[in-house]
């Protein structure tokens, strides 16, 4: 009974990012929907997180990385990646780069409510559910503990001084 639980659940992980819907974000009274996210985007995201961690001085792979977790090392890298992180967030809420920047249509506190919906994206979940998976491989986890995929020195040249 359990086993079958636990396959229900995997199963509606999965099938969740096919059937299921992004997150609208209402900044000032305006709805922006966020689009689905892609291969493309887990790049992006990649390289804000890896700044985040850096900033902090932290190994990305001594962190648990839950959808939770990227979006805490997104937010610290606000100082180190704030241009990637605009950029993403304009490209997300289908916006240009110039608007995003705008204090009268996104104001300060808007990031709170976009990094909100991000969380709850299907997108973000159904990556973190597979990587969760990939991490757990035994070749994967030896080579993790072997190496580090971010450091202060590694990372230096992507961030700010």
């Amino acid at each position: 009974m359990v086993e079958e639980k636990k396959d229900k659940r995997t199963f509606e992980k999965e099938i969740e990012p096919l059937i299921g819907d992004t997150p609208i974000v209402t900044i000032k009274g305006k709805e922006y929907k966020m689009r689905r996210l892609g291969m493309a985007d887990t790049f992006k995201l990649a390289r804000i997180i890896a700044i985040g961690a850096a900033g902090i001085g932290k190994e990305i792979s001594s962190l648990e990385m839950t959808p939770e977790a990227a979006i805490g090392l997104l937010i610290v890298g606000f100082p180190y990646a704030d241009q990637q992180i605009l950029s993403l967030f304009a490209d997300v809420l289908g916006v240009k780069n110039e608007e995003i920047r705008n204090p009268e249509i996104f104001p300060m506190g808007a990031e709170v409510d976009i990094i909100k919906a991000l969380v709850e994206h299907i997108d973000v979940k159904a990556f973190f559910t597979k990587l969760a998976g990939l991490l757990e491989m035994p070749i994967l986890k030896e080579f993790l503990k072997k190496t580090s995929t971010s450091s202060k020195n590694g990372m230096a040249g992507l961030m700010k001084k």
